[in-house]
């Protein structure tokens, strides 16, 4: 059984995806997402932002702007890895492994 937390999370780069993102994001796009779908709150916010990055793993962090504004990558492979060892029902691996197959064709990995 896994926590409501981790089940956020993995709701969170759900959204990600439906919104478009395939690969990369913005943190300020990140910490919008976890405010609209979690809480405003910036204690929240600070605690999704270190479970997706540090805690987890779903994000990596690819490169920072001027503007202090961090890009991150969707880490597939850890997703998939945490999805299938904690969460029972595979209500999730259909949109993962979509996603899978888009970064695939995006980086010639076959």
């Amino acid at each position: 059984m896994s926590s409501k937390a981790f089940k956020k999370c993995v709701e969170l780069v759900e959204e990600m995806v439906r919104e478009g993102y395939r690969l990369q994001i913005p943190s300020k796009h990140v910490e919008k997402l976890i405010k609209i779908h979690i809480g405003a709150d910036k204690r929240t916010v600070q605690k999704y932002m270190k479970m997706l990055l540090e805690d987890l793993g779903f994000l990596k962090i690819v490169t920072k702007s001027p503007f202090g504004i961090y890009i991150y990558r969707i880490d597939i492979e850890t997703i998939e890895q945490y999805v299938s060892e904690h969460m029972k029902e595979k209500l999730k691996q259909l949109t993962l492994l979509d996603l899978r197959l888009r970064e695939e064709e995006v980086t010639g990995k076959v």
